[in-house]
């Protein structure tokens, strides 16, 4: 079976002819408690990102739902959340967007709290310009 642990992995996704890329995290909770284990980004996609900017991030519930009202951050190095706050309170059942608009100066951890459903999925798609 699938192992107690938390995943989320982590992709970045550009476009030809186009300055914006996608980094997305796909996360599995564990299926023991619920946790999601907090996942910064790797060196090679850290040096892809730096300079540009988040202008939207998009949060997808998966089939397996986390707990309604379910939260998010995005920190920097300094623990500031570059998504402002806005990610907090997740739906379980919609996709959602919010629109902040921070730099990337350091390496990002994705941390997701407040979630006590086994197995939950959830994929947060941080779109980011130079």
């Amino acid at each position: 079976g699938m192992a107690a642990v938390g995943t989320c992995t982590q992709t970045l996704t550009s476009y030809q002819y186009s300055t914006v890329s996608v980094l997305t995290f796909t996360c599995t909770a564990s299926s023991t408690d619920g946790s999601y284990p907090a996942t910064a980004t790797d060196t090679d996609i850290t040096a892809a990102i730096l300079g540009m900017f988040i202008y939207e991030i998009r949060t997808n519930p998966g089939s397996t739902a986390p707990k309604t009202l379910y939260d998010i951050v995005l920190n920097d190095t300094d623990g500031i959340d570059l998504a402002g706050g806005t990610l907090a309170n997740r739906s379980a059942t919609v996709s959602e967007r919010v629109t902040p608009w921070a730099t990337v100066d350091t390496a990002l951890t994705l941390t997701i709290t407040n979630n006590d459903v086994n197995s939950a999925g959830t994929v947060v798609k941080i779109y980011l310009s130079r």
